[in-house]
């Protein structure tokens, strides 16, 4: 979460979605932003509602940012490969299963995402479904959903909403362009993969207006 008292305004940080880039191009507005000590960093909307700040933030503007599914899951496999190697609990929690299956991403989907609580395990947000982060019973809550595709012209928007002059910090890692653009990260799916990502991850597809890629479209297994 990032918060701002004095601006009235609540983000709700989808991890792998520029939240590093949008955390701090926020951060001379925020009240509560990162390094995060009482609250999680990526809370969903069900875990906000359980926390006291929900009282405290009622009527604030709120929103959030997404990216193609696609990327953003393979961005989240190799986020959890770094913290696997480098940061205490993430060691515990994953060194084990990439020493078992190495730089296999299709296989650490369908057999280690797709059978996890990717919804409340922390070991897991990454993978958590941004709906999670927007919709409530099925109606989105936010009022602005921006894309990390369009980033800067996104960031502009939420600026006008909130009468803030935000400058965008500067990220290497964001791609511009569309959002319907072909995922840059494509090449490390297989068929069998994109298919599940597309049940999975329908909604998002859905709610957050990105094409699906007809699994037919990529090759059986990975290079």
């Amino acid at each position: 979460m990032l918060i701002s008292h004095r601006h009235r305004f609540a983000y709700f940080v989808v991890p792998k979605c520029a939240s590093a880039t949008l955390r701090q191009s926020l951060a001379p507005f925020a009240d509560i932003g990162w390094p995060v000590t009482n609250y999680q960093q990526h809370m969903t909307l069900a875990d906000f509602a359980r926390t006291d700040l929900a009282a405290k933030v009622e009527g604030y503007f709120r929103f959030t940012f997404v990216r193609n599914p696609y990327d953003r899951l393979y961005s989240g496999y190799l986020q959890d490969r770094h913290a696997g190697e480098n940061y205490g609990r993430w060691i515990k929690a994953k060194k084990p299963i990439f020493d078992v299956i190495g730089d296999d991403f299709p296989r650490y989907f369908r057999e280690y995402v797709q059978k996890a609580d990717i919804v409340s395990d922390w070991r897991w947000i990454c993978f958590c479904p941004m709906s999670e982060f927007a919709y409530a019973d099925g109606r989105n809550v936010l009022d602005f959903v921006g894309h990390a595709e369009t980033l800067e012209t996104d960031l502009s928007a939420l600026g006008e909403r909130l009468g803030l002059q935000i400058a965008k910090a500067p990220d290497e890692n964001v791609r511009r362009g569309h959002c319907t653009v072909r995922p840059k990260y494509l090449p490390h799916y297989d068929r069998e993969t994109i298919a599940a990502v597309n049940r999975l991850y329908a909604d998002d597809f859905t709610r957050f207006g990105y094409d699906m890629v007809d699994p037919d479209d990529v090759p059986a297994v990975t290079p």
